[in-house]
């Protein structure tokens, strides 16, 4: 059999697609080129981590769903490749690691293709570029309140009303309180950068804590979860009906490396939704996967998105790979 599994990716955006990196605002962006004077030319991308991540929890949740009843730790381990039993890695014993993590791999054929806190992953994943530079687009949602429906609005006696607006003004004073909040924490992150007086940043950090006991003060006073829901949104997305193209490899590669890969994109096929905003005309994708050998042979072609199975052309060099 061949050593290593290659994957060539296309992710088509049927919608726009949006996701959280890290806490930062706004999507990622990744330098590719410079212009003549050597500025940085940017473009948006689907950093590797998510199709990775993606992939290694549809094939964890199907072996979970066979199972039956999931234990905390062993899913752990399959979807994260993370230990729930508190041990502690030392410098003792190799030879027994090693003979160990061979037994493992042997039995669980997930953490033999992704990994765990111990096991090297022979899965290596691309980031997802298009084929040239392409910038954000940048949508605006409004997520309205009751008042917004006039007829369930007349539903409300008097006092209703009274305390719906009573709680609209708390809420929009929290709101303003979080902008304040950001403001504060910008000046505290750049007054420590320039090594400022402790005294100036101890007043700054005071300054955050009384800001953010001021929001908490007004979301407990309008009582929920405390959100306005009468509010503009606005987020960053990769446009619609662009290409993103990647690739994946497999290390030391074996037959049921591709039964999973093969099984994680149906899965996608049928939950074609990826990033955040899902519910707001946001996340699907359609696309193809080819799998090849170490000589170039195609051995499968998967076609996936449309909420649907998705459709796998098996060539004779990939169902004699699958045999061995």
């Amino acid at each position: 059999m061949s050593k290593n599994l290659f994957g060539n990716i296309t992710i088509t955006t049927v919608d726009p697609v949006s996701f959280s990196h890290h806490g930062q605002e706004g999507l990622p962006m990744m330098t590719r080129g410079v212009d003549s004077e050597g500025r940085h030319l940017k473009t948006v991308f689907l950093p590797a981590a998510g199709l990775r991540g993606r992939i290694r929890h549809e094939v964890a949740m199907s072996v979970l769903e066979r199972e039956g009843k999931a234990k905390l730790g062993r899913a752990y381990m399959l979807a994260l490749g993370q230990s729930t039993d508190g041990r502690v890695e030392d410098d003792g014993d190799v030879q027994y690691k090693l003979g160990e993590q061979l037994a493992l791999r042997e039995k669980e054929p997930v953490v033999d293709l992704f990994g765990t806190w111990k096991i090297n992953s022979r899965l290596q994943v691309s980031h997802l570029m298009p084929a040239v530079n392409v910038q954000p687009d940048t949508f605006s949602f409004i997520r309205r309140d009751l008042d917004s429906n006039e007829e369930m609005f007349a539903l409300f006696d008097a006092g209703e009303q009274d305390a719906f607006y009573d709680r609209q003004t708390t809420l929009s004073q929290a709101s303003k309180a979080g902008d304040m909040i950001k403001v504060a924490t910008s000046a505290l992150m750049k007054a420590k950068k320039a090594k400022a007086t402790q005294e100036e940043i101890d007043a700054l950090e005071a300054k955050v804590a009384e800001l953010k006991a001021l929001k908490t003060a007004h979301q407990g006073e309008a009582g929920g979860d405390g959100n306005n829901s009468k509010h503009l949104l606005e987020v960053e997305t990769i446009p619609a009906g662009i290409d993103l193209l990647g690739s994946i490899v497999v290390r030391n590669a074996k037959s049921r490396d591709l039964e999973m890969l093969i099984e994680a994109f149906d899965r996608i096929s049928r939950k074609p939704k990826v990033g955040a905003h899902t519910a707001r005309g946001c996340g699907e994708v359609t696309g193809n996967a080819t799998f090849t050998n170490d000589d170039g042979e195609v051995l499968a072609v998967v076609r996936f998105g449309g909420y649907k199975k998705a459709a796998v052309e098996w060539t004779q060099t990939g169902k004699d790979y699958l045999a061995t």
